[in-house]
């Protein structure tokens, strides 16, 4: 177990980066060997390294897996010079929705995948649990589906600072607000927010209880997610860094499919809906200061509930029908 928990350390790493990362640009402008990227690389060298035992000598995990995680690395290592470039090309960019920042994105997925099976196969005479590490794995595969949203979850608290007059941003940063061509603004809808966070968590939650056949799995991953983010929003207010609003109502749609589990067209339903009727009952209280949210969203936030878990059934459906049309 020793090997994949040096894995959990080297997501861990990647994670802690990734979130500094994200605090760090809404206070200071664009930095190649800033703290943030250094600790996010010694995360990826550290999984770079462990890759390399595996490719010297199998122990630990099946050759797809292995190549699996190598193609992220591969995707991950190309997509640095493109970030580069862009940042060179438009400045600074707080969307994270640019088409560099995807590529490391998907670049992740593709390695917590790698690594998350071949620990799933690793222990395939074990039943997964909440308890082991497969929790960890779905709390990094979560993080990584929803760090496109932290430039809302960010900017809310950071933009609420700046018109109030409290902005703890850079001099830099000040001036690219006062900017509309600026890129700080995005430009993304807000509307896509809400539709893809519940998107992403309805899918990651159905295809975990699909495949390790554990509702408690997503939700501990969840769980696991919200306190890490509440840790590290803590230590970025300690410090004087831009904080950001946690996302605590995800937790509700893997919540829903535990509840109703025999049902999952309604989970997602009732996940998705609990999900976006108290983030809105939260945002017009006041109680935190939320990513903007419309109630016409939740037409479209129900709808992406329903479809998922549906879909999933029918594929669920059509093959075990063509199991059944093979000759005994």
């Amino acid at each position: 177990m020793k090997y994949y928990r040096l894995w959990v350390l080297a997501f861990l790493l990647k994670f802690i980066g990734s979130a500094w990362d994200a605090s760090y640009h809404f206070k200071y402008l664009f930095e190649e060997y800033s703290i943030p990227h250094i600790v996010n690389t010694l995360g990826f060298v550290l999984g770079g390294y462990l890759l390399y035992k595996e490719w010297r000598r199998a122990h630990y995990m099946d050759k797809f897996s292995r190549n699996l995680i190598t193609i992220g690395y591969v995707l991950f290592l190309i997509g640095i010079p493109l970030d580069f470039t862009y940042h060179i090309a438009y400045g600074i960019d707080l969307t994270t929705w640019s088409p560099t920042h995807f590529i490391y994105y998907i670049a992740t997925d593709i390695m917590i995948l790698g690594v998350w099976r071949g620990y799933f196969l690793y222990t395939r005479n074990i039943q997964p649990s909440w308890k082991s590490m497969h929790t960890w794995f779905a709390m990094f595969l979560l993080e990584c589906l929803m760090f496109p949203n932290m430039q809302q979850e960010n900017g809310a608290i950071s933009y609420d600072q700046y018109i109030h007059g409290k902005s703890i941003a850079s001099q830099e940063i000040l001036e690219l607000i006062s900017d509309p061509a600026s890129q700080i603004f995005g430009g993304i809808p807000e509307y896509v927010y809400p539709i893809y966070s519940v998107l992403m968590v309805v899918l990651l939650t159905v295809l975990i209880i699909r495949i390790c056949r554990d509702a408690k799995i997503p939700i501990m991953g969840a769980a696991l997610y919200i306190l890490l983010r509440f840790v590290g929003k803590a230590i970025f207010a300690a410090v004087g860094y831009p904080t950001s609003y946690v996302p605590i109502t995800l937790i509700l749609i893997p919540l829903s499919f535990l509840l109703f589990r025999k049902t999952s067209w309604l989970a997602g339903l009732v996940g998705s809906i609990a999900y976006f009727l108290v983030l809105f009952a939260i945002q017009q209280s006041g109680l935190l200061i939320t990513p903007p949210i419309e109630m016409w969203e939740l037409v479209p936030v129900a709808i992406v509930g329903i479809l998922v878990p549906t879909i999933n059934a029918r594929v669920k459906l059509q093959t075990s029908l063509k199991k059944n049309k093979q000759p005994a």
